[in-house]
């Protein structure tokens, strides 16, 4: 028989060897989303800011071997050692697991161009900043609300002088702003000028991400060669997203076009992958694609979603208005202080009186907020319907005879049945 001592040794082995299987079955499925962290991303002088893996020695314990290699770049996509100029600069972080890729990082930082001494900052932190900063006087006082706003949230470690990368996307946002420009508010917002700034680094890179989607083409698509369609491009909900098109297939418009309802346009459905919000940038980069595959006629684009893709319809249509003939948000919400964005573009959007996810009273507000700014936007409230009003919206046939009437930079077209504005 063993001594109690022996037994008491390998119980315990046992123990430590089940914990650390424990915890490498925790980790080992993020290891794909592992986070990179930077000791700050607001800094000053030539060298940038040391940082590691989130439980990177979690990770190098559990998981040797873990490499970490990093390039930085500055504004104009030119790979650098230093940081030698004050402004914006990207860390790519590339992440390694016993020599296989599990994935990038992508982290934005900022060169103020003097050292910002803590003692200069007190909170409540306003909407001004010191000189340290490098920002333009000009472009801090156009920009007052849009700071405020990005500051309300936003916590700085004062005494260590740790500064989030929020804090990095704001300031080198100011930086590359004009004085001239409006209030940086949702849709054009320092947040969508990093984004944008990202998805033309990985594109030079070969790293942009690109939509997979769905295309219905018209029945008589490919009688006339010479002939050109109106494009309708339907952006999904949050529970579609993922990996698997046929999920798409059987989201609201493309299921009612499965189950036999016919438009006379091209119509794509892409796939926002599981766990992501929808990308401006990737998307213009899949209407450029669709553009060059599909005979498009330019003035005859068309934007509708629902749910999340009803905010992004109001929001991708805010950034570009000029690149569609009409929006069709459905159960979305946006920012109304950026509905001067879309006084020029015919809008008809549709809810659920009964939404219990999205308020009624935020349509409500976004399509008065453009009434407000000169334009013309409609709305339809389903008193009896909850928030997936799509259903009775899309077999509005009022709607396909409005919206196809629709021109890029034309007036618009009001048909039988259109509400009133």
């Amino acid at each position: 028989l063993m001594r109690p001592w022996l037994c008491f040794c390998l119980g315990a082995l046992t123990a430590l060897a089940l914990l650390l299987i424990a915890q490498a079955i925790a980790v080992v499925p993020t290891l794909d989303q592992a986070g990179y962290h930077f000791e700050t991303c607001v800094f000053s002088g030539p060298d940038f800011p040391r940082g590691d893996l989130d439980n990177g020695s979690l990770l190098r314990r559990l998981f040797a071997p873990v490499s970490v290699s990093l390039r930085y770049f500055d504004a104009q996509y030119h790979q650098v050692t230093q940081a030698k100029e004050p402004g914006r600069y990207g860390a790519l972080v590339e992440i390694k697991f016993a020599g296989l890729l599990r994935g990038y990082r992508y982290i934005t930082l900022y060169r103020t161009p003097a050292p910002v001494p803590a003692d200069l900052i007190h909170l409540p932190m306003t909407a001004q900043f010191p000189p340290e900063f490098g920002l333009s006087p000009a472009v801090i006082a156009a920009q007052q609300p849009a700071i405020g706003d990005a500051l309300q949230n936003m916590l700085l470690d004062y005494e260590t002088g740790a500064a989030p990368e929020s804090f990095a996307i704001l300031l080198a946002g100011l930086s590359e702003t004009g004085p001239q420009e409006p209030p940086n508010y949702l849709h054009a917002d320092d947040d969508t000028r990093n984004a944008a700034w990202w998805y033309g680094l990985r594109a030079q890179l070969g790293l942009a991400p690109a939509y997979k989607y769905i295309a219905d083409l018209p029945a008589n698509y490919d009688i006339d060669p010479s002939r050109r369609w109106p494009l309708i491009i339907f952006l999904h909900h949050g529970a579609a997203g993922g990996s698997d098109l046929s999920v798409v297939r059987h989201c609201a418009l493309m299921g009612l076009m499965a189950a036999g309802r016919r438009v006379p346009a091209v119509v794509v459905a892409p796939q926002c992958p599981t766990a992501q919000s929808w990308s401006v940038p990737v998307l213009d980069h899949l209407l450029a694609t669709l553009e060059k595959t599909y005979r498009i006629d330019p003035d005859r684009v068309y934007l509708t979603g629902v749910s999340t893709g009803g905010d992004t319809t109001w929001d991708w249509g805010a950034l570009h208005p000029d690149r569609f003939a009409a929006l069709v948000p459905m159960s979305g919400e946006s920012d109304p202080r950026d509905a001067w964005r879309l006084r020029n573009l015919p809008i008809w959007g549709f809810q659920g009186g009964k939404d219990d996810i999205v308020p009624p009273t935020q349509m409500q507000t976004m399509v008065e907020a453009v009434r407000q700014s000169g334009g013309h936007a409609h709305l339809t409230i389903f008193p009896n319907a909850g928030h997936d009003c799509w259903d009775d919206a899309y077999n509005t046939d009022a709607l396909w005879t409005w919206l196809l009437a629709q021109k890029r930079n034309h007036p618009e077209v009001t048909t039988p049945g259109t509400p009133a504005p």
